[in-house]
């Protein structure tokens, strides 16, 4: 289930409810790493005592009934609708995260690609002219010396953070059904 901010505002501090609503936050604001890594600490560690504060609150309503399963407070409640909020939250800055990475490594990739393009344009001619028979073996060589091409290369990291983008955007589905 997806909370919305207005959820968010009825249940949270000010500076809490601002967290959430910074997770919905579009492209308008450039995140850096570093901020989302703080933004994502911050928001496990309310996850994290609000899952205690039901957990205990649990404890105490048990103790007090003498009951397994005693009545259900509205604090409990509240704890626990605010621990899944804030594993919502956290999930939707992960996601941001591993699409941030995953830009950065595509232009870091992209720019590996261009300089080496530069340095084999640039670099002289070697071996024999071309239209020879030992020109048609040259890539071959080159291809067992250093692996697959930088663009081959390119396309299977492309692909891999495809997949996982998926698996964690699959995995927070089956996060959001369990709650």
């Amino acid at each position: 289930m997806v909370y919305s901010l207005a959820t968010a505002r009825r249940w949270c501090t000010e500076s809490e409810s601002a967290l959430v609503a910074l997770s919905f936050a579009g492209k308008e604001v450039a995140w850096t790493p570093a901020q989302l890594k703080l933004k994502i600490e911050r928001t496990r560690r309310l996850r994290a005592k609000n899952q205690d504060r039901a957990r205990q609150l649990k404890l105490a309503n048990r103790a007090s009934t003498g009951a397994k399963a005693g009545r259900q407070f509205t604090a409990i409640a509240v704890a626990e609708k605010k621990a899944r909020l804030f594993d919502e939250t956290l999930a939707r800055f992960v996601a941001k995260l591993e699409r941030l990475n995953a830009a950065r490594r595509v232009a870091e990739l992209k720019a590996a690609v261009k300089a080496a393009l530069v340095r084999k344009r640039t670099a002289p001619a070697k071996g024999p002219k071309a239209g020879g028979p030992k020109a048609a073996a040259q890539p071959r060589a080159r291809k067992a010396q250093g692996g697959p091409a930088a663009a081959v290369q390119l396309k299977r990291k492309l692909r891999a953070a495809h997949v996982r983008a998926r698996n964690a955007r699959h995995q927070a589905k089956r996060d959001s059904r369990r709650g």
